[in-house]
């Protein structure tokens, strides 16, 4: 990525990271944030480092019962220099049988998340998120 990073590259990352989580692979989405990440999950009240959001996404959806369904909206993209680009795009999610705090094989949807992700090209080229934020224009489904 020697020219830096372009929309294309942040898009083509969006999809993989969605692709890479309802494959339910917790090495590989590990992989997608930078050490000092930080998360604000859809429902969640504060921000967690990227790592702790991959362990609580391993224990509420990559079990092997849960499954997850992802549709992305148009991904528009902000490179806001040859390192830094900001994505915003919408979400509709269906988990099924989702470990959900106090809700054991929870029904889990929404229709209507919004996300914001933050990329930062590594030394190696590499895109990493430095930052996420999941929302919801949903009330939490759980059923």
């Amino acid at each position: 990525m020697a020219a830096g990073i372009t929309a294309e590259d942040v898009r083509s990352e969006v999809t993989r990271f969605w692709n890479v989580f309802t494959s339910k692979s917790t090495d590989l989405l590990e992989e997608f944030y930078a050490a000092d990440a930080t998360v604000f999950a859809t429902f969640g009240n504060r921000a967690e480092p990227g790592r702790l959001a991959v362990a609580r996404r391993r224990r509420e959806y990559f079990n092997k019962q849960t499954s997850v369904r992802v549709q992305l909206g148009s991904v528009d993209v902000h490179v806001l220099s040859d390192t830094i680009a900001v994505a915003t795009y919408t979400f509709n999610f269906h988990g099924l049988n989702v470990m959900s705090g106090s809700h054991k094989d929870a029904e889990e949807k929404i229709e209507s998340g919004r996300a914001t992700q933050v990329f930062l090209a590594d030394p190696d080229g590499r895109l990493r998120i430095l930052h996420e934020h999941l929302s919801s224009a949903d009330h939490l489904e759980i059923h």
